[in-house]
């Protein structure tokens, strides 16, 4: 039996001129549009937010170099065009105001400052830089209705002197042994000496962040030098956790190398005390310099595994920002109750998180500060890199701290 014909399928009609002439018109039209979206992201990314100004950092300096705004709050949008992180500062004299750390090569950061007028510097990028100038003008902005009296800050900043004398006083200690044990060539009680004097350094890193010139030196990482590591000017704790911890570490460095740079350290450690003895710590500094310290430290954690040095760096700051809390949050409760709730309940947060995280014995509260023979730092350096989930908790609560305190002057209406 033969099988049945089948019908041919009628062949496809060709599409028309017409057809073809408007799809390539549509065609050019989405391709401009997408080039307008994309010469419009490239131009954002260029200029900043409508109210900023943007500057550019390269591996040569800050563009522009000098800058002039009008008084108040201002943002700037710090572009790195360089190859290495990089951090940008607004300094009065020697005491920096504000700062952004850790700005990725390729990336921008903003950051919101209140400014009085004057003339301040710029630091731009590597240390070896020349500074940028910055005029701030005189604004008709009106001042803030409610702002606080000097007098209101009266105690705090005297409870604050007592607490950094003391804590100073602690640092040095700690420094010296840190010395002593180098010279000694003794690894174990030089690493429990270093664990002990950082943990204090953090405690203190507001009032230290406030001293640009002392700050660097004693706590500006490798990439912030020309010659990263091995650049001569490198140094402070940073130097001394790269030879005490190193990944190829099995004794201490040669006291050759190690050696001039705790004697270093020793030597800033006592002009910043002199300093700190001399110098008023400006009331708007003290929310605002605590919450620059913790964004720096969650900045430069959140890119890699949180180690035993991170989360030993983590608790001093911890320990600092809540005596800067307890001072504010008297003032707090009668100007921005709610404010104060938000600010104590982020420390809460993140005490919480560091006592869960913490190995136990590793805080040092069961055993003395300054003891080299501590188990505090050997149960520390044990534990390890920490795990993700309990990483990334830790940076949630500080980030969100350093939120909560960045959020102080403007709810107590300080400025400068």
């Amino acid at each position: 039996m033969n099988a049945p014909h089948a019908t041919p399928s009628p062949a496809p009609h060709a599409p028309s001129p017409r057809l073809l002439r408007l799809g390539l018109v549509a065609s050019f039209v989405l391709m401009l549009i997408a080039l307008g979206v994309f010469a419009l992201s490239l131009r954002a990314v260029e200029s900043g937010s409508d109210d900023g100004t943007l500057i550019t950092i390269s591996a040569k300096g800050c563009q522009p170099a000098r800058v002039e705004v009008p008084a108040g709050e201002r943002t700037f949008t710090i572009v790195n065009h360089s190859d290495r992180a990089i951090e940008w500062e607004v300094i009065d004299g020697v005491m920096v105001l504000a700062e952004r750390e850790n700005i990725a090569p390729g990336l921008r950061q903003p950051l919101r400052v209140d400014l009085a007028p004057g003339d301040y510097a710029m630091t731009c990028g590597l240390l070896s830089n020349p500074h940028g100038e910055l005029r701030v003008t005189a604004s008709g902005d009106a001042e803030p209705a409610r702002a606080l009296a000097a007098h209101d800050f009266v105690g705090a900043l005297a409870e604050l002197r007592v607490y950094t004398t003391l804590q100073m006083r602690k640092l040095e200690r700690t420094s010296k042994a840190l010395e002593q044990a180098i010279e000694n060539g003794d690894l174990s009680a030089a690493r429990a000496a270093y664990l002990q004097a950082r943990r204090v350094d953090q405690r203190l890193a507001m009032p230290i962040g406030l001293f640009g010139d002392l700050d660097q030196r004693l706590n500006a990482p490798a990439d912030y030098y020309a010659g990263r590591e091995k650049d001569p000017d490198f140094g402070g704790f940073p130097r001394l956790a790269l030879g005490l911890f190193g990944a190829d570490t099995t004794t201490v460095d040669t006291t050759a190398e190690l050696a001039p740079v705790a004697k270093r350290l020793v030597a800033d450690l006592d002009t910043l005390s002199q300093r700190l003895a001399q110098a008023s710590i400006p009331a708007a500094q003290l929310a605002n310099g605590s919450a620059r310290a913790l964004q720096n430290w969650h900045d430069r954690a959140v890119d890699g595994e949180l180690t035993p040095l991170a989360l030993n760096d983590l608790i001093g700051l911890s320990e600092g920002s809540a005596k800067i809390v307890s001072l504010i949050d008297p003032l707090l409760a009668s100007q921005a109750p709610s404010s104060q709730n938000q600010l104590d309940q982020a420390l809460a947060a993140l005490q919480q998180a560091l006592a869960e995280a913490t190995p136990p014995g590793a805080d040092g509260s069961q055993s003395t500060a300054e003891s080299a023979a501590s188990d505090a730092p050997q149960a520390l350096l044990a534990a390890g890199a920490l795990p993700e989930a309990t990483a990334q908790r830790l940076l949630a609560d500080s980030e969100a701290l350093a939120k909560a305190l960045a959020a102080v002057n403007h709810a107590l209406a300080l400025s400068g």
